[in-house]
C-alpha cells in the first residue's frame, strides 16, 4: 500500500515506557505529529519496565496510576484531536506471579480498553521490550509492529532478568525496528539487518527563537542542564566541579532521587521542572549548555533527546564523550572529568565563532522532529 494524498489514515497505538507528563521527548514528539498528520493516535503511558525502587518518588507514582485508573475506570482523556491517553493498570513486568497476573487478569483488559479507542487493525510502535509488551502484541494482532528502540533497557536497575531475551522476540516479532543511536542500531541490526536509524530531533522554531540572545566570545557565566537530574547515568562530580569553579549552574528538572549536598552547593540555581513549551523561557541568561553523563556500557548506546533542542539555541554544548556526541563532535565540545569540563568552560569565549553557530544551528535545522516524522512515516507505508 502506498501513501496517497487521500490514503485512510490508520490508528496509531504508541506503548510508550514513559508517563505522558513527564519529560517531553521522542515519545510525546512523535504521538503528537502523528495525531496532527490524521492519524488517530493513543499514547498507551508505561506498563512499566522494572520493580518500583523502594522511595517516596516511586510510591507516589503508582499511587497516582492508582488514583487515575479507579477515577477514570480505564477511561482515556483527549489532549487533542486524535490524540487520546491511557494509564493502563498492570503489574511490574518482572515475577511470575506479576507476569501471571497481567496475563490472565491486567492485558485483557488493556488490550479491549484499546481496541474499543483505536478501532480495529492499528499500527503498533512499542517501546519497552518487555513480556507485557509482548503479551499486549499478542493481544492487539496488529497490522503493522514497529519496535521503536530508544535506550538500552537490560542495563538498567531491577529490570527482568529475560530482559534481553525479551528484547530479542520483540525485535524478530517487529516489522518495522527504528534506533535512535548509531550503537543501539548495531546492536539491533545482529538480528535485524533491516533495521534503520531514526535519532533525536527538535521543535527547532522553539529552541531557535533565542539564539539571538547568544554572542560567540561573550563570558561564559552561566552553564545550564536541563532534563531528569536523577537520572542513573548523571555524573554528579561534573556538575559540583563547574558549580565549584565559579560558574552558575542553572538546573532545570525532576531532581529525582539525586541528593541533596548538590542541590545546596553554592552557585547552584535550581529551577525545579518546566513544561516543555516554557523551556526557551528558562534559558534566559544561560550561556552554554552541559551534557555530563557516565560513558559506560548503561549509556553507551544514548543519544540524549535534549541535544538537538541545545545546539538549536546556538549555544555552546559541551558533553563527556558518548559515541552520540563523539558522532557530533564538530558541533559539540567533547570533555572528559572534572578538570576537562572546567577548563573546555573557561576557554570557550576563545574558541567560539560565527562559523560554529553557525553550523550547530543548521545541523539542528536539519534534525526537527518534523524531518524524523516523515522519515518513520514513509518507512511504515512501505510495509502497509
Amino acid at each position: 500500500m502506498t501513501r496517497g494524498a487521500g490514503a485512510e489514515k490508520p490508528p496509531v497505538i504508541m506503548l510508550s515506557s514513559i508517563r505522558w507528563g513527564w519529560l517531553w521527548q521522542r515519545h510525546q514528539a512523535l504521538a503528537t505529529l502523528f495525531a496532527r498528520a490524521g492519524y488517530p493516535t493513543v499514547f498507551v503511558e508505561t506498563t512499566g519496565i522494572a520493580n518500583p525502587s523502594p522511595d517516596r518518588a516511586a510510591i507516589g507514582k503508582i499511587l497516582d496510576r492508582l488514583s487515575r485508573s479507579r477515577h477514570r475506570g480505564g477511561s482515556p482523556s483527549q489532549t487533542e484531536k486524535n490524540l487520546t491517553l491511557y494509564a493502563p493498570l498492570v503489574a511490574p513486568p518482572t515475577s511470575g506471579a506479576f507476569r501471571r497476573l497481567n496475563r490472565e487478569v491486567f492485558v485483557p483488559r488493556v488490550v479491549r480498553d484499546l481496541r474499543r479507542i483505536a478501532g480495529p487493525d492499528p499500527i503498533v510502535l512499542a517501546y519497552p521490550p518487555t513480556r507485557t509488551t509482548l503479551d499486549i502484541l499478542e493481544g492487539l494482532k496488529p497490522r503493522l509492529t514497529v519496535y521503536d528502540c530508544v535506550d538500552d533497557y537490560k542495563n538498567y536497575p531491577r529490570v527482568p532478568k529475560d530482559m534481553a531475551e525479551t528484547e530479542r522476540e520483540l525485535l524478530r516479532r517487529a516489522d518495522l525496528v527504528s534506533c535512535t543511536s548509531t550503537s543501539l542500531l548495531e546492536g539491533a541490526r545482529k538480528v535485524r539487518p533491516d533495521a534503520m536509524l531514526n535519532g533525536p530531533g527538535v521543535d527547532f522554531g522553539a529552541f531557535h527563537s533565542i539564539a539571538d540572545a547568544y554572542e560567540p566570545g561573550s563570558e561564559i557565566k552561566t552553564v545550564c542542564y536541563f532534563g531528569y537530574i536523577g537520572r542513573v547515568e548523571m555524573d554528579f562530580s561534573l556538575l559540583k566541579a563547574v558549580a565549584g569553579a565559579g560558574f552558575t549552574l542553572r538546573l532545570i528538572g525532576d531532581r529525582g532521587n539525586a541528593g541533596r549536598n548538590l542541590f545546596e552547593t553554592p552557585n547552584v540555581d535550581y529551577r525545579g521542572s518546566v513544561s516543555h513549551g516554557e523551556l526557551p523561557a528558562a534559558f534566559e541568561g544561560v550561556d552554554a549548555f552541559i551534557i555530563p553523563y557516565l560513558v559506560d556500557e548503561l549509556s553507551r548506546n544514548i543519544s540524549p533527546s535534549k541535544t538537538y533542542e541545545c545546539l538549536a539555541t546556538g549555544r555552546p554544548v559541551m558533553s563527556t564523550p558518548l559515541p552520540a556526541m563523539v558522532d557530533l563532535g564538530e558541533h559539540v565540545y567533547l570533555a572528559e572529568g572534572p578538570e576537562g569540563f572546567v577548563k573546555t568552560l573557561r576557554r570557550l569565549p576563545k574558541d567560539e565563532t560565527e562559523n560554529r553557530v553557525r553550523a550547530r544551528v543548521e545541523v539542528a535545522r536539519q534534525n526537527s522532529w518534523e524531518a524524523r516524522f516523515r522519515e518513520l512515516e514513509e518507512a511504515l507505508w512501505r510495509k502497509l
